[in-house]
């Protein structure tokens, strides 16, 4: 395995596993009838979890974060994954109502074995437009960008929803990230063992897929996700520790802030 594979596969493998941790309208919500969350929470809880990080089937010393918080005004998604030669970060700010996001800012980072590697993005919804670092275009009307996809996707397995897409805005343009899901099943991780429902994203280019599980017990955040760069390089994330960061979060009893939760 090289470095540059390495380096190849990880923007990859950060945002596929952001996949399971919202048709976005500009100004108005849907109404409740076609909201992919009617049985997800209305409001996200902050949590952290932490995941290994293997390519190839050997371990490379890559610890990986997803960090999800909340001020007054949005939300927050952060992925970073770094060992001492390698980091790959991005960060997604966002508003969140009963499964409906509304991105505002998204960027993303990889540095490492003598590369540099990066964009954002500006969702100025008053024009209707995205200020890409790469590029100035028109958003489509219910535009994601890379993480708050992440977000929603939980809302739609939470419905088992069998198939679906969504408009992704990235820093040189539009694209359409699609999924299928897949016959639930258990999966060991570190963190233990879990019943979990999985989904599989379609690729144009042959040879290159994502499949991740998430735990329903969890409220569908993922616990692994596996992905092919191509028949050569394959990368895997695992589940190591989960916790509720917030002390409303803890007086549900499923819920413990502070605390590792282990399995289900």
């Amino acid at each position: 395995m090289t470095a540059n594979s390495t380096f190849g596969l990880m923007p990859s493998l950060a945002g596929a596993a952001l996949l399971c941790t919202s048709s976005v309208f500009a100004d108005s919500p849907r109404d409740a009838e076609s909201t992919p969350g009617a049985t997800f929470p209305l409001a996200l809880p902050e949590v952290e979890a932490s995941y290994r990080v293997v390519v190839n089937g050997i371990p490379v010393g890559l610890n990986a974060t997803i960090r999800l918080t909340r001020d007054s005004e949005h939300y927050q998604l952060h992925f970073k994954a770094q060992n001492r030669l390698f980091r790959h970060e991005e960060t997604a700010l966002f508003d969140w109502s009963n499964c409906v996001a509304k991105p505002h800012h998204y960027q993303h980072e990889s540095v490492g074995f003598g590369i540099q590697r990066g964009g954002e993005i500006d969702f100025d919804w008053d024009t209707q437009t995205a200020k890409g670092s790469k590029a100035v275009y028109p958003l489509a009307r219910n535009a994601l960008d890379a993480l708050s996809v992440a977000m929603v996707s939980r809302c739609h397995m939470a419905k088992a929803d069998q198939s679906f897409s969504f408009d992704v805005a990235e820093p040189d343009g539009m694209t359409k990230y699609q999924y299928r899901a897949l016959d639930n099943e258990t999966i060991k991780t570190p963190a233990g063992e879990w019943l979990a429902s999985g989904l599989e994203r379609d690729y144009e280019e042959r040879g290159r897929k994502s499949r991740f599980w998430a735990a329903p017990s969890l409220e569908y955040f993922m616990i692994r996700m596996d992905h092919q760069e191509n028949p050569f390089v394959r990368g895997r994330i695992e589940l190591t520790e989960f916790r509720y960061l917030s002390d409303e979060d803890s007086r549900n009893p499923e819920r413990q802030a502070g605390s590792t939760v282990s399995s289900r």
